[in-house]
């Protein structure tokens, strides 16, 4: 398979076995918390209105760009 994919296979062992970072974690709650409020209002919040209620309601400091491209996903 990493013939295929033109990787080393040390590298993909390498992948396989990290741990997540501060940043992947936080972004897997930021995930939840923007699919609750998406829920919550019934998905009519934009990326700019769901910041605005994320940084209220859980007295954060997430950017708009942050929260727009983890709502992509």
């Amino acid at each position: 398979m990493c013939n295929i994919l033109g990787i080393a296979r040390a590298s993909y062992y390498k992948w396989l076995n990290r741990k997540e970072t501060k940043e992947e974690i936080e972004n897997r709650i930021l995930l939840q918390l923007i699919q609750e409020y998406d829920e919550r209002f019934n998905h009519i919040l934009g990326y700019r209105r769901m910041t605005r209620w994320i940084n209220k309601f859980n007295h954060a400091k997430y950017s708009k760009r942050r929260i727009r491209r983890l709502m992509k996903l």
